[in-house]
Parts: structure tokens; C-alpha cells; sequence
């Protein structure tokens, strides 16, 4: 499946349109999925082309929140309520949904991004990654016998350097 550019949905609706050609033949002709192609006439024919224009959007907790009560309570359709609210894509709807009841019927926003610059700090300031810090302490023989593993191989590398440092001797 490939992602239609801005142009090629202005076209496709065109030609559902002013032509008539059906969702399936255009799904075979831009190597979509047919309910993706009709998802996105029905869009289109509801908000207008100007829905295309619209940029990312990231959703608050109450939007997603009263859109589930909707599919949940209200017991309507999913496919309605994304049309309904403009939702790029029904998926979406779908997505919010299962992670609402995963976390166990609550609205959790993932956080976008990278994390901030003081969580980065922090985590450096421990001195340990956190696949470190979920490890058990060692007891006293065995960091006894890492602490002589390491030794032994710090004195392997100086004793190989300066054995290459050094010029034979005639």
C-alpha cells in the first residue's frame, strides 16, 4: 500500500465524483486499500476538500475521551464517529480504543518526542542505564571476582601495547 500525496486524493475524489468510477477500480488504480479509498470519498464528501489542508493534530484526552464514550456508551458505529469528527483515518479510532481498554479504561497521551533535556541528566547522574538499574546487586564474592576479571583485562591491553610500542632489539 502507498501513502496518496495531497494531489493524488484531490484526483481520486475527482474521479469518483465527476466520473462515477467506483472505489474498487480506483483502489486498483492507486494500489490502495478499498476501504481506505472509501473512507476517504466519504471524508472528502462530508468536510470538503479543505479537510486535506488540515496538519498534524495531536488530540487531547477529553477529544478522545467523549469520541470513545460515543462508541462505547452511545453504541455508535466507529466508522460514523471518525467521519463524524474528521479523524484522518478510522484506524485512529480503532487504536484509541483498543489502548483505552488495555490501560484498563483510561486515556493515557503518549509522549511525542524525545524526553527532556533534565530526565536525559538524570538518568546520566545515576551513572547506570536502566537495563542496569533493573539488574540485582551482586553479592561481595561475586563483585569480588568481576572487579579481578576487569583488572586482568585492563593489564592484558597495557602489557599488548607496550609490547607493540617496543622495538626489537638487534
Amino acid at each position: 500500500m502507498s501513502k496518496l500525496s495531497k494531489q493524488d486524493k484531490v484526483e481520486i475524489y475527482h474521479l469518483w465524483h465527476d466520473y462515477q468510477i467506483s472505489p474498487a477500480e480506483l483502489s486498483q488504480r492507486y494500489q490502495v486499500g478499498r476501504t481506505n479509498i472509501s473512507y476517504l470519498l466519504a471524508l472528502i464528501d462530508r468536510h470538503g476538500l479543505a479537510i486535506l489542508d488540515q496538519p498534524f493534530t495531536a488530540y487531547t484526552s477529553n477529544f478522545k475521551e467523549q469520541a470513545l464514550r460515543r462508541i462505547i456508551v452511545d453504541h455508535e458505529p466507529l466508522y460514523h464517529v471518525a467521519l463524524d469528527l474528521g479523524l484522518k483515518s478510522r484506524g485512529m479510532l480503532s487504536n484509541w480504543l483498543r489502548e483505552y481498554r488495555k490501560n484498563g479504561y483510561n486515556i493515557v497521551n503518549k509522549q511525542r518526542g524525545r524526553p527532556p533535556h533534565d530526565q536525559k541528566r538524570a538518568a546520566d547522574q545515576t551513572g547506570k542505564s536502566s537495563a542496569q538499574a533493573r539488574e540485582r546487586p551482586l553479592t561481595p564474592a561475586e563483585l569480588e571476582a568481576e572487579n579481578r576479571e576487569r583488572i586482568r583485562k585492563k593489564l592484558s591491553v597495557l602489557v599488548d601495547q607496550r609490547t607493540k610500542n617496543r622495538k626489537p632489539r638487534k
